[in-house]
């Protein structure tokens, strides 16, 4: 395996996942030809790797993190990624389950599971699938100036993906008024401005026919100690300028930099989301826990990490630690996860609008 996961599972002790049945039966010749992605940045400085998402998993009033084993008790949660979600999933029965949108059933080597809130009618009347999740893990190259302890610029100890890390981030209703990172709405149209809710995207000029996108993008610094903490937050920090020479650092206490798993759930506008006087009528499931809300300001995922390690060391390897740019599950080693550069259904949810659990 390569050098950056195994320092960061030796960090947390975690046991490796390790599918049943030969990896290269999840793989195929990236982009049918076996290309390798050109650099992410002109200086190699850091790497990605993508891939898309369906985003028709089923939705429920769970969550596994917060509410592990009290089903019913949570607001209403959009799931993608492994389908084995609900109050009782573990790390250990993702692994157990195949069943994924991330990539192709039954050779899926990503096993992970992603949530939100779910994108309602204000009227509750239904809920709105996303047509797609395009999801990234970044990180600062192998060779760059901020994964080098000796350079004025190092960030933290770059390792890999911590195996079975879990964790919440976003607006914090243990918080509810504090300062939001991490969570975002912006649209292809309009200005394109990031914002905190999405009545102020539609009125930058964010249309019928555009793109609405929820940002969310988990910290990058991790404690080097636990996959998980109480609060389910505090295991993790947001890299940042921290000290008076003007750089970037991971904050005390967080000295190792991990791949920053990001997501951009989409969804096409259409008429019924913007009212006649240009007010957003949809927001989000979670709208209702900070009073004077506005429509999707308390943005927030949740992550806990099941990878096959050698998949995962494959595309921290190549994609991350060489600075390349793969998209579509490309590995960067002229492979590719099968099923993960496009939805089953294509581009478009043809099943968007569904109906609220219960209702």
């Amino acid at each position: 395996m390569g050098s950056g996961y195994v320092a960061a599972q030796s960090e947390a002790g975690a046991p490796d996942f390790l599918v049943s049945f030969d990896v290269s039966n999840g793989l195929q010749l990236a982009w049918g030809t076996g290309a390798i992605p050109d650099l992410y940045t002109p200086d190699r400085s850091e790497g990605a790797f993508r891939f898309t998402c369906g985003g028709a998993g089923k939705l429920r009033f769970d969550d596994p993190v917060l509410y592990p084993g009290q089903p019913g008790k949570s607001h209403l949660h959009q799931p993608w990624g492994n389908a084995a979600f609900d109050a009782y999933t573990t790390p250990a029965r993702l692994a157990a389950s195949a069943e994924t949108d991330c990539n192709s059933t039954p050779f899926s080597l990503n096993r992970s599971l992603y949530w939100m809130p779910a994108l309602v009618y204000l009227d509750n009347s239904m809920a709105i699938q996303p047509d797609l999740v395009s999801v990234y893990y970044k990180r600062s190259s192998k060779g760059s100036p901020e994964c080098d302890p000796a350079n004025s610029r190092f960030v933290g100890k770059c390792v890999g993906l911590p195996n079975q890390i879990r964790f919440i981030f976003g607006w914090d209703p243990a918080r509810p008024t504090a300062k939001i990172r991490g969570a975002s709405w912006y649209c292809t149209g309009g200005t394109g401005q990031h914002f905190s809710n999405i009545q102020d995207v539609f009125a930058s000029g964010c249309k019928v026919g555009d793109t609405l996108i929820a940002n969310t993008m988990a910290p990058d610094c991790w404690d080097g100690k636990h996959l998980d903490t109480p609060d389910h937050r505090s295991h993790l920090a947001y890299s940042g300028w921290y000290t008076q020479d003007g750089l970037r650092h991971c904050p005390a206490g967080f000295p190792f930099l991990i791949p920053q798993e990001e997501n951009k759930a989409m969804w096409t506008v259409t008429a019924d989301m913007i009212g006649a006087d240009g007010k957003s009528r949809i927001g989000l499931s979670s709208d209702h826990m900070l009073p004077g809300a506005r429509p999707g300001e308390t943005l927030h995922a949740d992550y806990i990490e099941t990878w096959d390690a050698r998949a995962k060391a494959i595309w921290i390897d190549n994609c991350i630690d060489k600075g390349l740019s793969c998209s579509g599950g490309d590995l960067g080693n002229g492979r590719q996860l099968i099923g993960a550069a496009q939805p089953s259904y294509g581009w478009i949810n043809p099943s968007a609008r569904v109906p609220i659990p219960g209702t």
